[in-house]
């Protein structure tokens, strides 16, 4: 398995793409909490476009070992999310309602179409809420708890339906602004840390 495709097999391939416990002063109701990931939302899903670079940290449980790349990210409300991994092999990915599509080269060597895959379109929808600001989606599909409100904050979303909690434990978001790192813990022990700086809003 690539390292530069980690991303990629975590979304598509369903190996996917360690709890934390909440400290004391973060013991606030769920109401509270999924209210203030609400607002913080509503602020991002007014921006149109979002970009910037990213560094990915990939640990497989298998192989007790770690893949790490980096590359650049777009997200637009209307073309979808453009995931450019420059190292350690050049590869992109992109994210749209309808289909995920991976590249090297120019070449599509992986095409994923939502309506043939029920987790695709989940990870689909997930994504677009995340870097969509869409609190409607997120909280169709997860349990909100707040880990840490102010800024920076923390937020980790814990799957509802099946489909998703057979894969995916949580997710945890970071972030001041704007989200700055998520945190994609899977059942069978992988995690995927994603740091994202230099982000600019448009």
């Amino acid at each position: 398995m690539k390292g530069a495709l980690c991303i990629g097999k975590w979304m598509v391939g369903l190996s996917l793409v360690a709890s934390l416990v909440a400290p004391a002063w973060a013991a606030e109701t769920r109401e509270a909490g999924t209210s203030a990931l609400q607002s913080l939302l509503g602020e991002q899903a007014k921006v149109e476009s979002l970009a910037g670079q990213f560094d990915q940290s990939k640990y497989i449980a298998d192989l007790d070992t770690t893949l790490d790349s980096s590359g650049d990210f777009a997200f637009d409300a209307d073309e979808g999310l453009r995931w450019n991994i420059q190292k350690p092999v050049p590869t992109q990915l992109r994210i749209t309602a309808d289909e995920i599509v991976e590249e090297q080269d120019g070449e599509v060597v992986m095409r994923m179409d939502v309506d043939d895959q029920p987790m695709t379109r989940a990870i689909s929808e997930v994504f677009f809420a995340i870097f969509g600001g869409n609190w409607d989606k997120l909280s169709e599909r997860f349990t909100i708890r707040t880990l840490q409100d102010g800024s920076p904050w923390r937020f980790e979303l814990t799957p509802k339906g099946d489909m998703l909690q057979s894969h995916l434990s949580s997710i945890e978001l970071q972030g001041e602004a704007y989200l700055n790192a998520l945190i994609l813990r899977e059942t069978n022990g992988d995690q995927t840390h994603i740091q994202l700086h230099d982000v600019k809003a448009h």
